[in-house]
Parts: structure tokens; C-alpha cells; sequence
């Protein structure tokens, strides 16, 4: 080879390297100039992929669902195969006592019979899920007039309850790794607060009670308090509690009903920051046990907007929070045969490896990962308003390979496939997505 030829290629190599380093930085330049051409409000997105960039593995926090008082006997009936699709590692039901019969009393002595609740957690075992137990409500068997809200008139034998069900489910069943959370809402079922006779710090003392009595257990993880939002003094008067009295605390896990983005992240950051003032708990586990865009039954639960929602929130909380648990897997707000449905099943194909994104914008959110021999990004628009729409280009860097399969899953949609090639370590396509879709785009070596 003459010199003027290798240097010709050395010139032409460190041309595509400095193409793909300013390239990101090209595309937000782009849409910088879009936007302010059209007066629109907000960023723009330009999205790149790092395929040479592994950042360890996948988050998935979005892989536990919950599951009310909503037909909680039959919730799974008929759809176990379906649950089991979106791969689910835990699913959570409350109501335990009261729904289930677990708890009677014969001449004074406590009898369990958990054959009732076995059925329903055999049918979580079947989608390939463990259970995740909220620990409510009082067993009737057990307060005064069988009030399943009220404190027990032997405090000491909620702590029975609680050990006979880590017993038989973390031990006789033999299930690792289950969560016990100690009830479902105390600030709203029950008006549980943190001080006089009812108080949840004394709900949870004896729960923990009777979890450290429980004998040749498997590992489980117990903690709450399952608040319908996140609130500082419960967290800086039950911390606080925990480590005078050397409580287990394992998780602290909260629910949030929200469209705004926003009220997550700053959840986030709040529980952070006070957790911090009790450092003893900084490596507890934070969980929202219930989320979704609204509370109640229908609207945008069963549309697009939810759809976006849930995508959109599992890309917010990746490495904030252990799981978020949408709610509901069926029923009245159940997710099984619609939008949010399809989003799980999107999110369900990532693969283990994330890879590293960048150029995200107001509306556009976006995940990156490497599955087998494919790098993948998936890409949401999510916009309450229904008004936003944007064409966001989207760029591999780093590639090996030159030629690939360049695959589109659209959220609820069909799927395309174009053979690509590329004399270059990148390629770039344009995505368009009006609001509330979601894309899965793959790039896939041949």
C-alpha cells in the first residue's frame, strides 16, 4: 500500500470517528433550530445510542404489578398466560385477611386455614411471579365486632398472624425472597397516624414482632408503611421509631397516582433527602407499591395516554426506585387487553444489557439496551395534552457490523422490517411519533 494511500484511509477513519462524536451534538443543534423557527415551547429530541457502551444490567423496575380487592379471589383466572408474557417478578395483593378466611378461632385458640389464599398465590406462581403480600386487613378474627379496620384487642396476636404467614409461605412453601408489607394505605384504611391508639408504628413493631419469631424461613424482606402518597413526617417519625426500637425495616414503599412526570422524580428526590437525616437507612429498599396515571376506574387508564404513562414513569424511575408496581393486572382497573397491556409488552422485550442514550427531550423519553446480537432503543412520546407530535432522529454509534436488520415494533401496532447497511460505525433513521405512541426500534446484525 503507498503512503498516500494509508494516509488517505487514516484521514477518511478519523473523519467517521469525529462524525460519530459530534453527531449528537449536530441533531440537538438541529432541533434547537427547529424549535426556535417554530416558536414551539420545550426540547426537542435527538436521540443517540452508544452500542459499544454497556451500562451493566437492565433496571426493570417496571416488572411488578399489584393487584386490589377488585375480584382478588378470580383476578387470574384465564389470564394467567397472558400475565406470564409481560414476565412479571412479583405481583402484589392486599386485602390477605379479610378477602381470603385465613383467620378463625375456635374455644379462643387461633386456626389458619390458608387453602383459600393458596389458590390465588399458586396462580401467581403459575405467570412466573412471587408473591408480594400486603398485610391487611385485620383479621375479623380478631378485633372487636370484626371490624378488619380497627387495632386487635390482643396486639399480640397480630404478631401471631403475622409470623404464622411468614411460616408458611417463606417456610413450609419454601418461597425466597417473598415481601411482606406491613397493610395497605394506614392513612386512609383505618386512619392510621403515628401517635395515640392508633398507631401505625405500633401496627408495624408488632408485625416485626412476629416476623423475627418466624423459624426455618427461607429469605424475605418486610417493610411499608404503603402510604397513598409520599409525606415527610411519615418518614422522619417511622424511621425514627424503627431505629430506637431496632425494627427490621427492609423497604420503604409508598403509592403515587399521577400524570405528571414530575410528582415521581420529586417523590424520588424527596425520600431521598429525608432518608438522608436517618443514614442508618440509606440502603433501604425504595418501592411504590400502587402508581398509575389516575386513581380511578377507567379514563386514562385504558388509553394511550396511559399506555405512554407507564413507559414513560418505568424510564423515570430506572435506578430510583426498586419496583413501581402498576396497578391493575385485572378488573374494574385492570391492564389485561389494553394499552398499558401493550406497553409492558414492549417494555418486556428489552433485553438485559442497557446501553448508554442521550438527546432526550421534553416529550421524548427513551431506553436503550442490547439484546443477543441486536441493539435496541425504545422511544415514547408522551404528552397529556395529546397535542405534541415529533420526528426524532436516532443514531447507533460505535458499530462493529455493517449490515443489519433495522426492525419497528409501534406500541399496539404492526411491525416493519428494512434491510440496512452502513459504510460507517454509524447509522441514523427517523422516527416519527405523534403523541402518546411508543416505537420499539431495533437494529439487528446480520
Amino acid at each position: 500500500m503507498s503512503q498516500g494511500k494509508r494516509h488517505d484511509q487514516l484521514i477518511s477513519f478519523a473523519g467517521v470517528m469525529l462524525l460519530a462524536l459530534m453527531l449528537p451534538g449536530l441533531l440537538k443543534l438541529t432541533n434547537a433550530i427547529v424549535r426556535y423557527a417554530t416558536g414551539a415551547e420545550g426540547r426537542l429530541a435527538a436521540i443517540a445510542i452508544e452500542t459499544n457502551r454497556p451500562l451493566g444490567p437492565m433496571p426493570v423496575v417496571w416488572k411488578g404489578l399489584s393487584q386490589g380487592g377488585d375480584n382478588l379471589r378470580g383476578f387470574l383466572d384465564g389470564i394467567t398466560g397472558k400475565v406470564a408474557e409481560v414476565r412479571p417478578d412479583y405481583i402484589r395483593i392486599d386485602h390477605v385477611y379479610d378477602e381470603f378466611s385465613v383467620v378463625s378461632r375456635d374455644q379462643g385458640k387461633l386456626i389458619f386455614n390458608w387453602s383459600e389464599l393458596d389458590k390465588t398465590v399458586g396462580n401467581i406462581l403459575d405467570t412466573g411471579a412471587l408473591p408480594f403480600f400486603s398485610l391487611s386487613y385485620m383479621p375479623p378474627a380478631i378485633t372487636k365486632k370484626g371490624d378488619i379496620l380497627a387495632a386487635p384487642e390482643n396486639w399480640n396476636e397480630w404478631s401471631v398472624v403475622v409470623r404464622e404467614t411468614i411460616e408458611h409461605y417463606s417456610g413450609e412453601l419454601g418461597l425466597e425472597n417473598i415481601y411482606y408489607e406491613v397493610w395497605n394505605e394506614p392513612d386512609l384504611f383505618g386512619k392510621w397516624i403515628l401517635r395515640g391508639k392508633k398507631d401505625y408504628r405500633t401496627l408495624y413493631s408488632y408485625a416485626v414482632s412476629g416476623a423475627n419469631q418466624a423459624r426455618e424461613v427461607k429469605p424475605y424482606k418486610i417493610g411499608g408503611p404503603a402510604i397513598t402518597g409520599l409525606y415527610k413526617n411519615w418518614v422522619d417519625s417511622f424511621l425514627t421509631y424503627a431505629l430506637k426500637n431496632r425494627l427490621r425495616l427492609d423497604f420503604f414503599s409508598w403509592h403515587r397516582y399521577d400524570l405528571s412526570l414530575d410528582r415521581y422524580s420529586e417523590d424520588v428526590k424527596s425520600v431521598d433527602r429525608w432518608i438522608e437525616a436517618h443514614p442508618f437507612f440509606s440502603r433501604m429498599e425504595k418501592i411504590i407499591t400502587e402508581m398509575g396515571p389516575t386513581s380511578e376506574m377507567g379514563k386514562e387508564n385504558d388509553t394511550h395516554i396511559g399506555a405512554a404513562h407507564l413507559i414513560a414513569t418505568a424510564r423515570e424511575l430506572m435506578f430510583q426506585v426498586k419496583y413501581g408496581f402498576n396497578f391493575a393486572v385485572s378488573g374494574n382497573w385492570g391492564m389485561i387487553g389494553k394499552p398499558r397491556y401493550e406497553a409492558l409488552r414492549l417494555l418486556t422485550k428489552l433485553g438485559s444489557s442497557r446501553l448508554s442514550v442521550s438527546g432526550e427531550g421534553t416529550w421524548i423519553k427513551a431506553i436503550g439496551a442490547k439484546n443477543g446480537n441486536s441493539y435496541q432503543v425504545l422511544l415514547v412520546n408522551y404528552d397529556p395534552g395529546g397535542n405534541h407530535s415529533e420526528v426524532v432522529p436516532v443514531s447507533f454509534l460505535g458499530l462493529q457490523q455493517r449490515n443489519f436488520v433495522l426492525r419497528k415494533e409501534v406500541l399496539g401496532g404492526g411491525i416493519s422490517t428494512s434491510e440496512v447497511a452502513t459504510s460507517e460505525a454509524v447509522l441514523q433513521t427517523n422516527i416519527p411519533l405523534t403523541a402518546n405512541t411508543a416505537v420499539l426500534v431495533e437494529l439487528v446484525s446480520k
